[in-house]
């Protein structure tokens, strides 16, 4: 896989993952360019490598999320990152390509059109995405199919007054999980939804927050977290118990299971569910941050990334890493 090496412009994380305990790949922005301009920089560190830190730019590319795909491509482990407009950065030890999701986005030429994509995940041994309009696509044998059903509804032409016929939208799906193709959950606006392989059900669920991030530890436990410090655990029979605190007003909007434990990202710092409560665990990153773009586990790692650098955990100890663009 051919890879660049760094040059030194301050960049932004804005996704991120874990390859192996001390192997991550994060999607970065130069902080240089206007907020708006689609551009992506995706950074390789690995700390068994003499030069740990690569880089390859993505031109036109506003990145919505990224995932290690270990079978999607067959044998070869495959890096993956996806556009808001769907279109899909595949990088291998075979080279880096591109596809894309026909139907989804906002650069359609005509209609139906449904919104952006919001979040890429591997379940099993195939790629999922899901976004706004109720959007849900599975990647089978190459090509991108819609299994959304009547979930997925196209936004609806502006009407001549529309005050008196105001467009109602479908739901905005922030993130997917599941354990296998028949066992799936999608999270939005106050709802989560269960495929069983046919159909999707919507689960009960006690908060209208907007949820962010699902993650199934197996098909009995499943996380939801989102608006407001909300944190539910349950799964689509038993429905989902809100185990949040009502006076802890952050938006947490990433999830990860460590050590039995959930791990929330917020820009108010990390937290930690420790069974009874939602509370802080003290952590600073190297350029004196404490907001968490992203949270990830790996081997036993878990892995903490600020918006500037990075950290991980082993248990016992913080480790902290600099990114050399960013000193």
């Amino acid at each position: 896989m051919a890879t660049k090496t760094v040059r030194t412009e301050p960049v932004r994380f804005q996704a991120a993952c874990a390859i192996e305990s001390d192997y991550v790949f994060v999607a970065a922005k130069p902080e240089s360019l206007d907020e708006d301009q689609a551009f992506t920089r995706i950074f390789y560190f690995d700390q068994q490598n003499a030069t740990p830190w690569r880089h390859v730019d993505i031109p036109d590319f506003t990145v919505a999320g990224v995932c290690v795909a270990q079978h999607a491509f067959g044998p070869v482990r495959s890096y993956v990152s996806i556009s808001n407009n769907g279109v899909l950065h595949i990088a291998n030890p075979q080279g880096i390509r591109q596809e894309r999701i026909a139907e989804a986005g906002l650069e359609r030429s005509e209609p139906p059109i449904y919104g952006y994509i919001n979040a890429l995940r591997e379940i099993g041994e195939q790629l999922y995405a899901c976004g706004g309009g109720g959007q849900i696509y599975r990647r089978d044998a190459g090509s991108w199919v819609s299994i959304a059903g009547d979930l997925r509804q196209p936004v609806a032409a502006p009407a001549a007054n529309l005050a008196l016929n105001p467009v109602v939208l479908a739901d905005d799906f922030s993130d997917i999980d599941g354990t296998a193709a028949g066992d799936l959950y999608v999270v939005g606006d106050g709802t989560v939804h269960h495929y069983d392989g046919t159909t999707w059900s919507p689960c009960v669920v006690n908060t209208d927050e907007s949820l962010t991030r699902v993650r199934c530890v197996d098909s009995a436990l499943v996380w939801v977290c989102g608006f407001n410090g909300t944190l539910l655990r349950g799964n689509a029979d038993s429905g989902f118990v809100d185990v949040s605190q009502y006076d802890l007003n952050v938006i947490f909007h990433d999830l990860c299971v460590f050590r039995d434990r959930p791990y929330l990202a917020s820009n108010d710092g990390l937290f930690r569910y420790d069974g009874q409560r939602v509370v802080p665990v003290p952590l600073q990153f190297a350029d004196g941050d404490t907001a968490v773009c992203a949270v990830d586990v790996r081997d036993g790692v878990l892995w903490c990334f600020g918006y500037r650098s990075l950290a991980t955990f082993d248990g016992d100890t913080w480790q902290h890493i600099h990114h050399p663009d960013n000193v």
